[in-house]
């Protein structure tokens, strides 16, 4: 343990930084989690299915961000767009593994990378599954659902709360993660409903894949544990000797 001097008074112990160990998520978290991702993947069959056009909400949420739009607010939309893809993307997810990798441990670390390259691909599956027309197709065509820049977001502000219990911290990731769903309805690169199945995608995608990641990690764990006794065993066993002929 590392110790810290105090004048006048009796030496205390100093906690050593982000060394504490991501909480394994409750089961209820992971059942939500598991139950929103199902939720999510039927939303996007459903919009393939019945070729639903944007409802009275997406609507309503387009015609309020259109009235509000400004050069302002659009040239931190199109940063926020540079900040959620591409190089600046990817950067942040290194560092936010490197970081994590740093301070909780590599495979933590390792755990960050693995999420966002699953997180990818299900996103992939699910725009090419629901086929669904951005407000502006200048953004792309019949890829509209979910919106890959807020999944990544809330994605990588999940894990940020998961991983920190500092409560600025938290809120950072929250303001991040809303920024992000903004940027995107602002540009007109993507339906209100759009951004909100992404968050829900991102979020349950943190949760369950670091549940999984605990449940590797434990596995792993016991069977170190049981390696040094079973050699053991192992060496004790009375040798066979050749058998007479």
């Amino acid at each position: 343990m590392l110790w810290e001097r105090t004048t006048g008074a009796a030496r205390r112990p100093r906690v050593r930084f982000g060394r504490d160990l991501p909480t394994a998520p409750s089961t209820r978290r992971v059942v939500i989690a598991a139950a929103a991702l199902v939720g999510v993947w039927g939303g996007s069959t459903l919009l393939r299915v019945a070729h639903l056009p944007p409802g009275p909400i997406d609507r309503a949420w387009d015609a309020v961000v259109m009235r509000a739009s400004g050069r302002v607010s659009r040239g931190v939309a199109e940063g926020m767009a540079v900040v959620g893809s591409g190089p600046s993307g990817t950067a942040l997810v290194v560092a936010a593994g490197a970081l994590i990798g740093a301070t909780r441990g590599w495979f933590w670390g390792a755990s960050v990378g693995v999420t966002s390259i699953v997180s990818v691909l299900d996103r992939a599956g699910l725009k090419a599954l629901a086929q669904r027309a951005r407000p502006d197709d200048a953004y792309g065509v019949l890829d509209a659902f979910p919106s890959g820049h807020t999944t990544f977001a809330a994605l990588l502000g999940t894990v940020v709360i998961l991983f920190e219990r500092r409560t600025a911290v938290r809120g950072a990731a929250i303001g991040f993660i809303a920024a992000m769903a903004w940027s995107r309805t602002q540009l007109r690169a993507h339906w209100l409903t759009d951004v909100l199945g992404a968050v829900v995608l991102g979020s349950a995608e943190a949760v369950l894949l670091l549940a999984a990641a605990h449940r590797l990690r434990e596995s792993s764990s016991r069977w170190r544990d049981a390696a040094p006794a079973a050699r053991e065993a192992a060496r004790r066993l009375p040798a066979r000797g050749p058998r007479g002929g």
